[in-house]
């Protein structure tokens, strides 16, 4: 039988991590509750991970020249091959970890191409007392940005629960909601893909000159695949043939 992967993301370079233990306790937990699932976590403070530092060719040419010089394209591979991602971070100063934030800066292009399209996420927010709203807002602002519909968001307070008793409860939490989910659209996900579809389908047809016409973005939204799709969902399910690739678009 074939197991759905279900990859975490770990924002926190404390080397005791609660955000850390307790996304690899939930994991384990999911994986004794039912057999079917395989996880991991990529705890971010175990990578060499380089800032971005805004060239903007990831956005024309469709590639990150920092891939080269640190372990990024580990995390890139990871995600591409799982069917579930969790966003996982601590509250620092009312936002996500700094380290998380490099994450979302170095896949930033992906905001404009929703290539993580055909895959479900969760979110886990850990805070001492408060900014949880903040973040677990942010967390699944950055999974719709992507392509990700999100399902549920789990946040630990010290205050509030156990780590035991935490575990537990959405442990059996994330095995119902994907129990009750349909498919891998919302509202804000058919909006977006409207958006960028008609957005570069448009461009394409504008006389805008050759520099101008000759990116990433546009080749990507103007293959025949993509404009045959009439709705997100039909989007999301062409591409998770596509994401079994190491390529980000299907060549025409």
């Amino acid at each position: 039988m074939c197991k759905r992967k279900i990859l975490a993301i770990a924002g926190s370079n404390h080397k005791q991590s609660l955000t850390n233990m307790l996304m690899k306790g939930l994991l384990n937990e999911i994986k004794t509750l039912n057999e079917s699932y395989e996880a991991k976590v990529i705890c971010l403070r175990d990578y060499k991970i380089d800032y971005c530092i805004g060239c903007k060719i990831c956005f024309y040419e469709g590639f990150c020249p920092m891939d080269e010089q640190d372990d990024f394209t580990i995390i890139r591979n990871e995600l591409l091959e799982s069917d579930i991602i969790f966003f996982a971070s601590p509250v620092y100063v009312h936002n996500v970890s700094g380290i998380m934030k490099t994450f979302f800066d170095r896949i930033s292009a992906s905001t404009h191409l929703m290539n993580y399209a055909g895959k479900i996420g969760f979110t886990l927010t850990t805070t001492e007392s408060t900014g949880q709203d903040d973040v677990k807002k942010y967390l699944i602002k950055m999974q719709e940005a992507i392509g990700i519909k999100n399902l549920d968001n789990y946040v630990f307070s010290n205050e509030n629960s156990t780590m035991k008793q935490f575990v537990k409860t959405n442990g059996i939490n994330f095995l119902k909601s994907l129990e009750n989910n349909y498919g891998y659209t919302n509202r804000i996900l058919e909006w977006r893909f409207g958006f960028f579809r008609n957005l570069y389908g448009n461009m394409i047809n504008q006389d805008l000159g050759k520099e101008k016409q000759e990116t990433f973005e546009l080749d990507y939204w103007n293959q025949i695949w993509i404009k045959e799709c009439r709705s997100f969902q039909e989007f999301a399910i062409k591409n998770r043939i596509v994401a079994s690739s190491t390529k980000n678009f299907l060549q025409e």
